[in-house]
């Protein structure tokens, strides 16, 4: 080392020559491109970046830092719904109301929307099965309906749109067909 060489001077050289030419290259480009990040605070004073490279643009051979699983979330428990009364049921005869029913329920004939009576005859998790018989002997079939089909499935002027789904029951709500 001649008087004019600095100590840091010398490693530099070292590291130079020990990576090679081109590795060398890559990480005063990295220096330089690092030393346009950060803040504009203002308080820029003009000065010249570092051109050493600092032992943090090494690659760190520590392994990585196991990641904990995440957790699944626990199961809501989910109230258990009590089918309609006769009576709630009767309120469907005028196409407007909301039940609970079950396999078996009879949702009463909305005379003036010329649906019904509809009969669920299936609930499980798979969805709700309605059938419907009119008085000319006609049968309408209602398979497989779910709270998340896109929507409600329409008889002549009668809307059925299945909210719920619990166990042996379900929640409906029918409404005149727009």
């Amino acid at each position: 080392m001649t008087t004019s060489e600095s100590p840091a001077h010398c490693r530099r050289t070292r590291l130079s020559v020990a990576r090679g030419p081109a590795e060398a290259v890559c990480v005063l480009a990295l220096a330089a491109a690092l030393t346009g990040c950060g803040s504009d605070s203002g308080g820029d004073t003009g000065a010249p970046a570092p051109t050493a490279p600092s032992r943090s643009a090494e690659p760190s051979l520590a392994s990585p830092t196991p990641t904990k699983p995440a957790s699944s979330p626990s199961p809501t428990a989910v109230k258990p719904m009590k089918p309609s009364t006769p009576a709630e049921l009767r309120a469907c005869a005028d196409g407007s109301c909301t039940v609970v029913v079950t396999k078996g329920t009879e949702i009463p004939r909305a005379d003036g929307l010329r649906a019904g009576p509809f009969t669920v005859s299936a609930v499980s998790a798979e969805g709700v099965d309605l059938s419907s018989v009119d008085a000319s002997g006609f049968t309408s079939n209602l398979l497989g309906q779910r709270p998340d089909q896109g929507g409600p499935s329409t008889v002549n002027q009668v809307s059925i749109a299945v909210l719920a789904i619990v166990g042996d029951t379900a929640k409906l709500r029918l409404f005149p067909a727009e």
